[in-house]
């Protein structure tokens, strides 16, 4: 929890901002838009909102495929491991808020 709180080692609640699916539309030929432009959207949202009522971290779910994983990775994003034998079919990533 420290490493996503970043202030409390007791802390049992963090503010964070959970972000839905994101999902591009392959159809379109040439689709000019890219992960890098709708987080720049999201994060200027979020900043509005933090600014708000506060939060320290984003959180995303995606599907459970490597090459999805490796994306959000290189945009900053840390897979959270879980626990269990079960394989999700969901993984939770976050992304610490900067101003």
């Amino acid at each position: 929890m420290r490493q996503l709180d970043g202030i409390s080692k007791r802390a049992e609640r963090i503010r964070a901002f959970l972000i839905g699916q994101i999902g591009k539309n392959t159809t379109v030929n040439d689709n000019p838009i890219s992960l890098g432009y709708i987080l720049n959207e999201i994060y200027a949202v979020i900043s509005e909102a933090k600014a708000l009522i506060g939060g320290r971290v984003i959180i995303l779910e995606c599907e459970d495929c490597q090459k999805l994983i490796q994306l959000y990775e290189r945009h900053g994003f840390t897979l959270i491991e879980t626990l269990g034998d079960e394989q999700p079919r969901l993984r939770t990533m976050y992304i610490h808020v900067t101003e």
